[in-house]
């Protein structure tokens, strides 16, 4: 019988299809497993917590959400700061009520 040479071409050759196969083998038979146990970041958050520091070095806190008033969703926002606390009822960005509620003296009222 007649030995075969077995060159290193060839041992690399299989080690690389079995490297490959492996890798095949583990994002199949766990990517279901993983797509269950992963947590995404989505655009159905309802309520956000704003808060910083304004420019005269006081702090600032807002608290947006959503509330339904008469079967319509509105915007609004609990918010503490230079100006003082409380609520409003508003379609303003989170920067304009950050700017709002850093002055003492603005005026802060509802949209609706």
């Amino acid at each position: 019988m007649a030995s075969i040479p077995f060159s290193r071409t060839a041992s690399i050759g299989i080690a690389f299809l079995l490297t490959a196969a492996f890798s095949i083998f583990l994002t199949t038979a766990l990517s279901p497993v993983l797509a269950e146990k992963q947590t995404g970041v989505s655009n159905d958050e309802n309520e956000f917590v704003f808060a910083g520091t304004c420019h005269n070095g006081e702090n600032y806190r807002l608290f947006s959400y959503n509330k339904v008033v008469n079967g319509q969703t509105s915007s609004h926002y609990d918010y503490e700061g230079p100006v003082g606390k409380g609520s409003v009822s508003t379609q303003a960005s989170p920067r304009t009520m950050a700017v709002r509620v850093c002055r003492k003296m603005a005026e802060i009222i509802d949209d609706h």
